[in-house]
């Protein structure tokens, strides 16, 4: 977990049939982010705590660092009892498209916080598998 070298951030995007309303109370609302990811903090306002629990004793921690309502919002992603150095972000955003909406998703900051191309690349497996499981939620 010492590499500094760049690692690229995980882009990854999701068309759905939802409208962009609809996508946003997908990945906003505690409720519904339940129902396609884990347990969620509510979103607050710039500089609120962000909590992902995942109720095997796997937390995220972070806190809100950009929020536009209806459109975007970023958190910072520290796993529970990881050094404060080990943050990395997430940007969820949402867009109109063609018969429906785009979720987009980037995590970065892997290089910034001392993290490898291959804890990158697991987390970009984990974040594939969610964003399918939100679509069959969006799709149902």
């Amino acid at each position: 977990m010492t590499d500094t070298a760049p690692v690229a951030p995980i882009e990854l995007a999701l068309d759905t049939s939802a409208d962009p309303a609809t996508a946003w109370v997908a990945i906003s609302d505690p409720a519904r982010i339940a129902e396609w990811f884990t347990e969620a903090s509510p979103l607050g306002p710039v500089g609120s705590p962000y909590t992902l629990d995942f109720g095997d004793g796997s937390v995220v921690t972070g806190s809100v660092l950009e929020v536009e309502p209806g459109v975007r919002f970023v958190h910072s992603w520290r796993w529970e009892g990881d050094d404060e150095s080990a943050t990395t972000r997430v940007a969820w955003s949402v867009s109109s498209a063609a018969g429906g909406s785009r979720i987009s998703l980037v995590h970065d900051g892997w290089g910034e916080a001392g993290l490898d191309a291959d804890t990158r690349d697991d987390h970009a497996g984990y974040w594939t598998g969610y964003l399918e499981d939100l679509r069959d939620v969006l799709a149902g």
